[in-house]
């Protein structure tokens, strides 16, 4: 594994909280779409009283907190626009029933991705999570903007502060994050890297096969786990 790759596993779960911590107060022109800061807040509470409530469970069960997860934290991830930015030119090459699959292998392998590096932060302790682990800093959403980067710091223990941008745009179900650069690493970049050479060398569906495989080891890694 790359020192990028370990980088992006490490500290890619603090994402998952940084995301859902906003409390900048941001305006939307359009009243029927939910502000950024409403959505977030309202998920981060659910996560966290979810995360809280359910330790016992999510300690035992590896497929707890990727249910949690997948119920409140995916659905605020924009995975189509994903998808494009990851495989680039090849998207434009790819015929629709490979997007489909790309897309589903690749959501799929962030969920265990995200769960994995959050199980793995949460295991050995019983501390109530803290929401007051980031620093956010001011932003100004204009009138008819419909996309933004937020950029924040993650508060650690000792040491500099950890700086982040994570990435969102208006869509028709209302704002969605589809990146994030930890320490200026981001992670749309890295997947494309990632998957350049193969993509180039082996073809579309190889490299689909290559994460459905990825994505059933890595279930059978968390199967082990629980026994």
């Amino acid at each position: 594994m790359s020192a990028i790759q370990t980088t992006i596993k490490n500290r890619l779960f603090l994402f998952i909280f940084s995301l859902l911590f906003i409390s900048n107060s941001l305006a939307t022109a359009n009243p029927d779409i939910q502000p950024p800061d409403e959505m977030i807040k309202a998920a981060t509470q659910e996560m966290l009283r979810s995360i809280n409530n359910n330790r016992t469970e999510i300690q035992n069960s590896p497929d707890k907190l990727k249910s949690l997860v997948e119920d409140i934290i995916l659905p605020h991830l924009d995975f189509i626009a994903a998808s494009k930015m990851v495989m680039g030119k090849y998207w434009r090459r790819a015929e629709k029933q490979q997007k489909i699959r790309f897309i589903r292998q690749f959501r799929l392998l962030l969920l265990r991705f995200y769960s994995s590096a959050l199980s793995e932060y949460l295991d050995g302790s019983d501390k109530a999570l803290n929401e007051n682990l980031i620093r956010y800093f001011p932003i100004v959403l204009k009138e008819g903007d419909k996309s933004l980067t937020i950029r924040a710091e993650i508060q650690v223990d000792s040491g500099q502060p950890i700086p982040m941008r994570y990435r969102m745009h208006l869509t028709k179900k209302g704002w969605k994050i589809y990146d994030v650069s930890v320490e200026g690493i981001s992670m749309i970049t890295t997947y494309k890297n990632n998957f350049a050479t193969q993509f180039k060398t082996e073809g579309i569906d190889a490299l689909i096969a290559s994460i459905e495989e990825k994505n059933k080891q890595m279930l059978v890694n968390n199967a082990k786990k629980t026994q």
